[in-house]
């Protein structure tokens, strides 16, 4: 079994769909893929070029917060950024063979070489952002964070995309140049309090925009101005 740090939060969830699948009581930690050190650049060809081979979606439940007031509240970091490059990584069950009994938990009795642990990973992607501007929070400008976000290619070289998850890589390709993230730390990286309404463009005049539709209307200010106002 693969051997790394135990990955907390919202992150988890992930784990638990994955797990739900094959009836696999799990808790999530990761370990570096072989695309580690690759550039944002490079990250985001390489995602295109194998979606046109083949993709699939995973979907997790994240906690939902009515108004910006509330995701900065929830956040314990909120700062806006600028991303520099990504790593992927892919996150592993840590299976429990001892708890309960046969009936409660299908692992009870197996081994590791029972289970095919590769077949249940679930790859992020972690990007180093500089920090531009701080709202709240321990960090200061010219600081570089890592953020991840569950995205990225299997062990099979199948992407996968969690279907409310906008990959800070990608929207810098396309054209976002600074976010506003709100965040809180996990294990040394950060994860965002929401796939949507945590990860957020901010353009030259200070608005802030949702890179993906949440098909709520909540949850989301309209300026960097509103997210200072909600931390005094």
């Amino acid at each position: 079994m693969k051997q790394s740090n135990v990955i907390k939060g919202t992150l988890a969830v992930v784990a638990l769909v994955a797990a739900l699948v094959v009836g696999v009581a799990v808790h999530m930690h990761s370990v570096g893929s072989p695309t580690a050190g690759h550039s944002t650049q490079n990250t985001a060809k390489t995602a295109t070029e194998t979606t046109a081979k083949t993709a699939e979606s995973i979907t997790a439940d994240y906690p939902g917060y009515s108004s910006a007031e509330e995701g900065v509240k929830a956040a314990g970091l909120v700062v806006t950024g600028v991303p520099l490059d990504s790593r992927e990584r892919i996150l592993y069950p840590e299976i429990d063979f001892t708890s309960g009994t046969p009936e409660t938990n299908p692992q009870y009795g197996l081994t590791e070489d029972d289970i095919d642990v590769d077949a249940l990973g679930v790859p992020e992607t972690v990007t180093r952002v500089r920090v531009t501007k701080v709202i709240k929070g321990d960090a200061k400008v010219g600081d570089i964070i890592e953020v991840a976000q569950v995205g990225g290619v299997d062990k099979s070289g199948i992407v996968r995309r969690e279907t409310s998850t906008t990959l800070l890589n990608e929207a810098k390709a396309s054209g976002t140049a600074e976010f506003l993230l709100l965040l809180n730390e996990y294990d040394v990286v950060y994860n965002a309090i929401n796939p949507i309404s945590g990860v957020l463009g901010v353009d030259t005049d200070g608005h802030v925009t949702a890179l993906k539709s949440s098909g709520e209307s909540g949850g989301i200010g309209e300026s960097l101005k509103e997210y200072m106002n909600a931390v005094s």
